[in-house]
């Protein structure tokens, strides 16, 4: 697939090589307002001057392209998807989708006006560690999740818009994990309730670290911490879970899936396909193997699905709800941690109110 990357700042950089070496895609232009940037960022990946560009509208005066990557910063998302998808390219845009649920909705209809597809990069989804979750989950290994706990703790330095934002944590990262909760998990929360602070040691501007609270309606439980300024000790970036379920627990770590059976302790242990029974019957489950990982993963499911004539696992219309998650935690805070109806603020957020199933 030919891919114009738009956007080549800080994280933009990495996606340049990882769209020139993918055996799925080829970089066929790359697009940034800063002509340092866009020169210091092809220079590294070896583009030609003649495929650089300031603007979209012309690069595409010159090249061929099939598809458009948005790396730029969050606020030009909605401005630089339109302009891709009236041009009839597919879009992958960078997490998340836009800054309000009306500007991503606004992404999501064009996309349906012009007969074209769009993935947003929740690419954390496409790992081992997730991958295994999911299938033991959809396999009926822990029965139906009553409790989830989630922990992050990480302590990043940033420069950028990043460290300027006023919810870095939630809205540029915890975005990752609460779409776990939807996409790996199998859960669509109906209740959030939600506190951000800042530590003393911070050097964020905005808040940094989060306590979250998610609830269903019939009765699931969530609770998320995170941080990105934590003292030690840290988390992998998949965070540290624990899923309660009515047959076993499950516990996600540092890349390590330990199953916890409640019941029928002997039949499990005996054999449980794929598992190593450890002391205390505990299960160890390895980690599936994965043929394209992270952004490599996603650039494949990408390509795939547009092959395929069908909608990529994390598509624009799916991904409003992820990204409602992370909006509707951040009002939360913003009320002093009220408790926010997602049904509510799904419709009330999206002028068009054209969401399925709303």
């Amino acid at each position: 697939m030919r891919v114009i990357q738009i956007g080549g700042g800080f994280w933009g950089g990495g996606w340049t090589s990882v769209i020139k070496n993918s055996p799925y895609t080829e970089l066929v232009a790359l697009v940034d307002l800063n002509e340092e940037t866009l020169h210091r960022v092809g220079e590294e990946v070896g583009l030609p001057k003649e495929r650089r560009f300031t603007s979209l509208a012309e690069a595409l005066k010159h090249v061929e392209a099939d598809a458009a990557l948005v790396v730029t910063p969050p606020p030009a998302h909605e401005p630089v998807a339109l302009e891709a998808l009236d041009a009839g390219l597919h879009c992958m845009v960078e997490k998340p989708i836009a800054e309000t649920l009306d500007a991503a909705n606004r992404i999501v209809e064009k996309a349906k006006e012009v007969n074209r597809y769009v993935m947003i990069t929740q690419s954390h989804r496409f790992k081992r560690g997730p991958r295994t979750v999911k299938r033991l989950i959809e396999e009926g290994a822990v029965g139906k999740i009553e409790t989830l706990y989630g922990r992050y703790r990480k302590a990043p330095l940033f420069t950028g818009f990043r460290a300027e934002m006023d919810e870095p944590l939630i809205v540029d990262q915890s975005i990752h994990h609460f779409d776990y909760i939807r996409g790996i998990f199998g859960i669509e929360p109906d209740y959030v309730r939600a506190r951000s602070f800042n530590p003393s040691w911070s050097y964020f501007k905005g808040n940094a670290s989060a306590f979250v609270e998610f609830e269903t309606n019939d009765g699931a439980m969530i609770s998320y911490t995170g941080s990105w300024v934590a003292r030690r000790p840290h988390t992998g970036w998949d965070g540290s879970w624990e899923v309660h379920g009515t047959y076993a627990s499950l516990y996600w770590d540092d890349n390590r899936v330990l199953i916890y059976p409640h019941e029928n302790v002997i039949g499990d242990t005996v054999f449980y396909k794929g598992a190593i029974e450890r002391a205390n019957d505990i299960l160890e489950v390895p980690l599936d193997n994965v043929e394209a990982e992270e952004r490599y993963g996603t650039l494949k499911e990408f390509v795939t699905s547009v092959k395929e004539n069908r909608q990529p696992e994390t598509y624009g219309e799916d991904n409003l709800r992820s990204l409602a998650l992370v909006l509707a935690a951040v009002e939360s805070t913003k009320r002093g941690g009220e408790r926010i109806n997602l049904n509510e603020f799904l419709i009330t957020n999206i002028k068009k109110g054209s969401l399925t199933g709303l």
